[in-house]
């Protein structure tokens, strides 16, 4: 009885001992399945030859042909306006007029200088030849001087009279104009006959201080004053030369053939010098521009040459013409970007093809540019998210026997969206395209996110 007990004991911990091991063996096959299931869950993309296509848009503004802006040479009103927008002119045609009449007075009163000189050089000459002393050629130079003041005065009194009386609307503006020319004419006379006399009395005292004899006196005066009277004509034939070219400068020309784009002296009455009249193109029929500012990023894969669309609007219908890259500028200037941060942009212009139509397109227009960066229809890419950078090289994880596995790749080009590998993958490789996460790492094993 107690053999019995003591087999059947024996039995039931031998009967334990296979369960628990069984156990055992279960828990570790599970722990094995499981773990082999796991791993750091990724995304992937399998490789394969596809078109890609990459263009840059950018806005441009439509350029027609090179400008030139037209300045006034002179100031003064203006008199006629005869061009307007988008007309059409050949290079010295009119397209201003200025008032030369301000200019044209004081033209006179140069002239009236010169002869009221001859006159005065006449009668040194006259005074010389006939022996008049020095001191009787000042005291008639006084007599002048008395005579233009007298003038002077009246000019005066009359042009105030006719000022009071054109502000109460009784006299005419050519009235006072003519009043005005008198008082200025007379104005100068007197200032010229009293710097004469001023002049002359100074150089004969002087020569009276050097101790000279009477009749050497006499000489060296008359010359000097032969000397300030062709000095002051030759002055005032200058002034006169000045004042031709100014005349001539009153009337605006083109200096070049083309097309008036704009024209500010239409909405003005009185120009100064230095001041914009108009703007011309000189190619405005002939191959227009889009002038657009592209990012710095971008330069190097825009070639002059390249062709490039242009897109527009035109009555609420979309409108596409075609040109090519015609100049590409050597240097970027500093710009904020729609979010204010600061970018660098480069000038680039397109030459519109030359059949396109003046009916299609004009001059200013707002269009868009499109730029084709890259274009190849056979070609291994993957997502911009599979590659990165180790080392200062480029890289992606392949997924070779459930691991992620580091492979150096050579990229031909980067878009937003893709990276076109030129080698280190084959068709048919598959690539993690989340790699920047965290928990990868060169051979971690990894898992397949179901889709």
């Amino acid at each position: 009885m107690e053999k019995k007990k003591a087999l059947k004991g024996s039995l039931n911990k031998k009967i334990k001992f296979i369960a628990a091991v069984l156990l055992i063996i279960l828990a570790a096959a599970v722990y094995v399945v499981k773990n082999g299931n796991k791993g750091v869950e990724v995304e992937v993309y399998t490789v394969e030859n596809s078109a890609v296509n990459d263009v840059y848009k950018e806005s441009g503004v439509v350029k027609s042909g090179d400008k030139y802006h037209i300045i006034a040479k002179t100031s003064g009103s203006i008199n006629e306006v005869l061009v307007s927008e988008n007309t059409p002119v050949k290079a010295g045609d009119v397209l201003v007029r200025i008032d030369t009449r301000d200019l044209q007075y004081q033209k006179d009163l140069k002239n009236s200088s010169i002869e009221a000189n001859m006159a005065k050089k006449e009668e040194s000459d006259v005074n010389k030849v006939m022996a008049t002393a020095p001191i009787e050629y000042i005291n008639t130079l006084r007599q002048n001087v008395a005579s233009a003041e007298a003038a002077l005065n009246a000019a005066r009194n009359d042009y105030q009279a006719k000022q009071a009386l054109f502000d109460s609307g009784a006299v005419s503006n050519l009235e006072l104009e003519a009043s005005k020319s008198s008082y200025e004419s007379s104005n100068a006379a007197y200032e010229s006959a009293n710097t004469r006399l001023s002049q002359s009395s100074t150089y004969l005292e002087s020569l009276k201080k050097e101790g000279l004899t009477e009749k050497d006196i006499n000489k060296k005066f008359y010359e000097s004053t032969q000397k300030q009277l062709d000095a002051a004509i030759a002055a005032d034939q200058t002034s006169i030369e000045q004042l031709d070219r100014q005349i001539a400068d009153c009337e605006v020309k083109a200096e070049y053939d083309g097309v008036v784009l704009s024209v500010a002296a239409k909405d003005i009455s009185m120009v100064s010098a230095g001041q914009e009249l108009a703007v011309i193109s000189t190619d405005a029929h002939g191959q227009y521009k889009v002038e657009t500012d592209v990012l710095t990023d971008v330069i190097p894969y825009l070639n002059v040459g390249d062709p490039a669309e242009i897109e527009f609007d035109m009555r609420g219908t979309k409108k596409t013409v075609s040109g090519k890259i015609s100049e590409i500028y050597d240097f970027a200037n500093e710009e904020k970007s729609a979010l204010g941060l600061k970018e660098y942009r480069v000038k680039v212009l397109v030459a519109l093809d030359e059949n396109t139509s003046d009916d299609i397109i004009k001059d200013g227009y707002g269009v868009n540019v499109k730029f084709n960066l890259y274009n190849n229809e056979n070609v291994a890419a993957v997502p911009i998210g599979a590659v990165f950078k180790y080392d200062e090289k480029d890289y992606v994880f392949k997924i070779v026997d459930k691991k992620a596995v580091m492979s150096p790749v050579n990229i031909d080009y980067k878009s937003g969206t893709q990276a076109v590998i030129s080698s280190g993958l084959d068709v048919g490789d598959v690539v993690i395209t989340n790699s920047d996460n965290e928990d990868l790492e060169d051979g971690v094993r990894v898992r397949i996110k179901k889709s």
